[in-house]
Protein backbone atom coordinates (compact mmCIF):
# COMPACT_ATOMS: atom_id res chain seq x y z
CA UNK A 1 0.00 0.00 0.00
CA UNK A 2 2.61 2.38 0.94
CA UNK A 3 4.72 1.54 -2.26
CA UNK A 4 1.03 1.97 -4.24
CA UNK A 5 0.67 5.66 -2.65
CA UNK A 6 4.78 6.68 -3.19
CA UNK A 7 4.38 5.60 -6.90
CA UNK A 8 0.76 7.82 -7.11
CA UNK A 9 2.79 10.72 -5.78
CA UNK A 10 5.74 10.57 -7.82
CA UNK A 11 3.37 10.46 -10.55
CA UNK A 12 1.46 13.20 -9.63
CA UNK A 13 4.79 15.14 -9.27
CA UNK A 14 5.92 14.52 -12.57
CA UNK A 15 2.54 15.58 -13.63
CA UNK A 16 2.47 18.69 -12.19
CA UNK A 17 5.79 19.83 -13.25
CA UNK A 18 5.03 18.76 -16.68
CA UNK A 19 2.38 21.65 -17.05
CA UNK A 20 4.76 24.22 -15.34
CA UNK A 21 7.42 23.64 -17.71
CA UNK A 22 5.38 23.45 -20.90
CA UNK A 23 4.52 26.85 -20.46
CA UNK A 24 7.58 27.87 -18.96
CA UNK A 25 9.06 26.51 -22.62
CA UNK A 26 7.37 28.76 -25.09
CA UNK A 27 6.99 31.58 -22.70
CA UNK A 28 11.00 31.62 -22.79
CA UNK A 29 11.25 30.22 -26.40
CA UNK A 30 9.09 33.24 -27.88
CA UNK A 31 10.17 35.78 -25.58
CA UNK A 32 14.05 35.56 -26.30
CA UNK A 33 13.68 34.89 -29.89
CA UNK A 34 11.71 37.86 -30.78
CA UNK A 35 13.11 40.12 -28.24
CA UNK A 36 15.35 42.98 -30.14
CA UNK A 37 18.09 42.96 -27.30
CA UNK A 38 20.63 40.82 -28.20
CA UNK A 39 21.42 37.87 -25.86
CA UNK A 40 25.31 37.35 -25.32
CA UNK A 41 26.66 34.46 -24.22
CA UNK A 42 27.09 36.47 -20.77
CA UNK A 43 24.01 34.96 -19.49
CA UNK A 44 25.62 31.82 -19.24
CA UNK A 45 29.17 32.22 -18.21
CA UNK A 46 31.97 29.85 -18.58
CA UNK A 47 32.61 28.24 -15.54
CA UNK A 48 35.44 26.35 -17.30
CA UNK A 49 38.98 26.71 -19.43
CA UNK A 50 38.60 23.07 -20.06
CA UNK A 51 36.50 21.79 -23.00
CA UNK A 52 35.27 17.97 -22.95
CA UNK A 53 37.91 15.28 -23.14
CA UNK A 54 38.46 12.54 -25.06
CA UNK A 55 36.57 9.32 -23.39
CA UNK A 56 34.73 6.27 -24.54
CA UNK A 57 31.64 4.44 -23.13
CA UNK A 58 28.81 2.11 -23.65
CA UNK A 59 25.60 3.22 -23.67
CA UNK A 60 22.36 1.27 -22.00
CA UNK A 61 21.72 0.66 -25.44
CA UNK A 62 25.10 -0.58 -26.44
CA UNK A 63 26.15 1.95 -28.55
CA UNK A 64 29.79 3.19 -28.28
CA UNK A 65 29.93 7.13 -27.00
CA UNK A 66 33.07 9.09 -27.35
CA UNK A 67 33.70 12.79 -27.03
CA UNK A 68 32.63 13.35 -30.53
CA UNK A 69 28.73 11.78 -30.00
CA UNK A 70 28.56 14.87 -27.55
CA UNK A 71 30.51 17.67 -28.99
CA UNK A 72 28.46 20.02 -31.93
CA UNK A 73 25.32 19.62 -29.28
CA UNK A 74 24.10 21.28 -25.86
CA UNK A 75 24.41 18.49 -23.29
CA UNK A 76 23.19 18.09 -20.09
CA UNK A 77 24.92 16.00 -17.85
CA UNK A 78 24.94 13.90 -14.05
CA UNK A 79 26.60 10.82 -12.23
CA UNK A 80 24.09 8.27 -10.52
CA UNK A 81 23.98 4.55 -10.07
CA UNK A 82 21.31 1.58 -10.20
CA UNK A 83 20.77 0.56 -6.90
CA UNK A 84 21.25 3.85 -5.20
CA UNK A 85 18.65 4.28 -2.37
CA UNK A 86 18.83 8.13 -1.78
CA UNK A 87 19.24 10.94 -4.90
CA UNK A 88 18.96 8.73 -7.47
CA UNK A 89 15.53 7.94 -8.19
CA UNK A 90 14.72 12.12 -8.22
CA UNK A 91 17.59 13.02 -10.24
CA UNK A 92 16.21 9.92 -12.98
CA UNK A 93 12.69 11.27 -12.67
CA UNK A 94 13.74 15.02 -13.14
CA UNK A 95 16.07 13.87 -15.89
CA UNK A 96 12.85 12.11 -17.61
CA UNK A 97 10.84 15.16 -16.99
CA UNK A 98 13.76 17.11 -19.03
CA UNK A 99 13.83 14.73 -21.98
CA UNK A 100 9.68 14.89 -22.24
CA UNK A 101 9.89 18.56 -22.24
CA UNK A 102 12.60 18.70 -24.75
CA UNK A 103 10.54 16.08 -26.89
CA UNK A 104 7.51 18.56 -27.07
CA UNK A 105 8.58 20.85 -28.11
CA UNK A 106 11.85 19.39 -30.40
CA UNK A 107 10.88 21.41 -33.21
CA UNK A 108 11.38 24.63 -31.53
CA UNK A 109 15.20 23.88 -30.50
CA UNK A 110 17.66 24.48 -33.02
CA UNK A 111 20.88 22.95 -31.61
CA UNK A 112 20.85 19.01 -31.27
CA UNK A 113 20.22 17.73 -27.41
CA UNK A 114 21.86 15.02 -25.48
CA UNK A 115 21.34 14.27 -21.68
CA UNK A 116 23.76 11.60 -20.40
CA UNK A 117 24.14 10.04 -17.34
CA UNK A 118 27.26 8.09 -15.97
CA UNK A 119 27.27 5.47 -13.67
CA UNK A 120 29.63 5.78 -11.05
CA UNK A 121 29.42 1.49 -10.39
CA UNK A 122 30.65 0.04 -13.43
CA UNK A 123 31.27 -3.05 -11.60
CA UNK A 124 27.43 -3.70 -11.46
CA UNK A 125 25.91 -1.38 -13.74
CA UNK A 126 26.64 -3.34 -17.12
CA UNK A 127 24.97 -2.54 -20.31
CA UNK A 128 21.96 -4.87 -19.64
CA UNK A 129 21.64 -3.58 -16.20
CA UNK A 130 21.35 -0.26 -17.47
CA UNK A 131 19.12 -1.22 -20.34
CA UNK A 132 17.13 -2.77 -17.33
CA UNK A 133 17.27 0.60 -15.47
CA UNK A 134 16.37 2.72 -18.81
CA UNK A 135 13.05 0.80 -19.54
CA UNK A 136 11.66 1.21 -15.92
CA UNK A 137 12.33 5.09 -16.02
CA UNK A 138 10.93 5.62 -19.43
CA UNK A 139 14.25 6.62 -21.07
CA UNK A 140 14.24 7.51 -24.59
CA UNK A 141 17.55 5.88 -26.30
CA UNK A 142 18.05 8.75 -28.99
CA UNK A 143 17.73 11.97 -26.32
CA UNK A 144 18.63 10.18 -23.25
CA UNK A 145 22.39 7.75 -22.78
CA UNK A 146 22.49 5.85 -19.70
CA UNK A 147 26.34 5.40 -19.47
CA UNK A 148 29.63 2.95 -18.39
CA UNK A 149 32.64 1.85 -18.51
CA UNK A 150 36.10 1.98 -17.12
CA UNK A 151 35.56 2.93 -13.56
CA UNK A 152 39.11 5.01 -13.73
CA UNK A 153 37.66 6.97 -16.73
CA UNK A 154 34.12 7.52 -14.94
CA UNK A 155 35.91 8.94 -12.12
CA UNK A 156 38.42 10.78 -13.70
CA UNK A 157 36.05 12.57 -15.82
CA UNK A 158 33.44 13.47 -12.94
CA UNK A 159 36.47 15.03 -10.58
CA UNK A 160 38.78 16.42 -13.37
CA UNK A 161 36.49 17.82 -16.04
CA UNK A 162 33.10 18.14 -14.29
CA UNK A 163 34.23 18.46 -11.08
CA UNK A 164 31.97 16.74 -8.80
CA UNK A 165 32.90 14.38 -6.30
CA UNK A 166 33.12 10.28 -7.16
CA UNK A 167 34.32 8.10 -4.61
CA UNK A 168 33.78 4.17 -4.29
CA UNK A 169 33.03 3.37 -0.71
CA UNK A 170 32.20 -0.21 -1.16
CA UNK A 171 34.71 -1.82 0.99
CA UNK A 172 33.80 0.51 3.49
CA UNK A 173 31.42 -1.67 6.21
CA UNK A 174 30.29 1.54 7.37
CA UNK A 175 28.82 2.62 4.50
CA UNK A 176 26.69 -0.02 3.11
CA UNK A 177 23.30 1.89 2.80
CA UNK A 178 25.43 5.01 0.56
CA UNK A 179 28.66 3.10 -0.70
CA UNK A 180 29.37 5.43 -3.67
CA UNK A 181 29.63 9.15 -3.61
CA UNK A 182 28.17 11.32 -6.40
CA UNK A 183 26.70 14.47 -7.09
CA UNK A 184 22.77 15.51 -7.29
CA UNK A 185 24.05 18.13 -9.85
CA UNK A 186 22.86 17.86 -13.29
CA UNK A 187 25.65 20.16 -16.01
CA UNK A 188 24.95 21.95 -18.88
CA UNK A 189 27.57 21.87 -21.47
CA UNK A 190 27.43 23.94 -24.45
CA UNK A 191 28.11 22.94 -27.85
CA UNK A 192 31.94 23.08 -27.67
CA UNK A 193 32.16 21.24 -24.42
CA UNK A 194 32.50 23.76 -21.76
CA UNK A 195 30.34 23.93 -19.10
CA UNK A 196 27.90 26.61 -18.51
CA UNK A 197 25.99 25.69 -15.39
CA UNK A 198 25.60 23.43 -12.42
CA UNK A 199 21.89 22.93 -11.28
CA UNK A 200 20.79 20.11 -8.25
CA UNK A 201 19.22 17.77 -9.83
CA UNK A 202 17.06 16.35 -6.87
CA UNK A 203 15.26 20.19 -6.56
CA UNK A 204 12.42 21.16 -9.13
CA UNK A 205 13.03 24.99 -9.14
CA UNK A 206 16.23 24.51 -9.89
CA UNK A 207 15.99 21.70 -12.63
CA UNK A 208 13.47 24.08 -13.93
CA UNK A 209 16.10 26.91 -14.29
CA UNK A 210 18.63 24.78 -16.22
CA UNK A 211 15.41 23.93 -18.45
CA UNK A 212 15.07 28.23 -18.80
CA UNK A 213 19.29 28.08 -19.50
CA UNK A 214 18.76 25.56 -22.48
CA UNK A 215 16.56 27.52 -23.84
CA UNK A 216 18.69 31.21 -23.38
CA UNK A 217 21.85 29.33 -25.06
CA UNK A 218 19.98 27.48 -27.76
CA UNK A 219 18.39 30.80 -29.04
CA UNK A 220 22.12 32.46 -28.19
CA UNK A 221 23.38 29.65 -30.94
CA UNK A 222 20.56 30.38 -32.82
CA UNK A 223 21.21 34.17 -33.52
CA UNK A 224 25.54 33.31 -34.21
CA UNK A 225 24.32 31.31 -36.84
CA UNK A 226 21.38 33.08 -38.13
CA UNK A 227 24.38 36.47 -38.12
CA UNK A 228 26.83 34.03 -39.82
CA UNK A 229 24.39 32.85 -42.66
CA UNK A 230 23.84 36.74 -43.31
CA UNK A 231 27.47 36.86 -43.11
CA UNK A 232 28.32 34.42 -45.70
CA UNK A 233 26.02 35.70 -47.90
CA UNK A 234 27.48 38.88 -48.29
CA UNK A 235 30.63 37.66 -48.90
CA UNK A 236 29.31 35.42 -51.42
Amino acid sequence: MATHNKEGNRTLFIAMMVLLFLPLSFFTYFYFLHDSTPSPLKHLPMLSLDSLPPFEFQSHNGKTITQDSLLGKIVIADFFFTTCPGICPRMSDNMKLLQDSIMNNLRAFQSDIQLISHTVNPTNDSVPVLAEYAKLHGVNDKMWWLVTGNKDSLYNLATKFYKLPAMDLSDDSTMRSEPFVHSERFVLLDREGYIRGYYDGTDSATVAQLWKDLIILDIVYHNRDRRQKRESFRNN
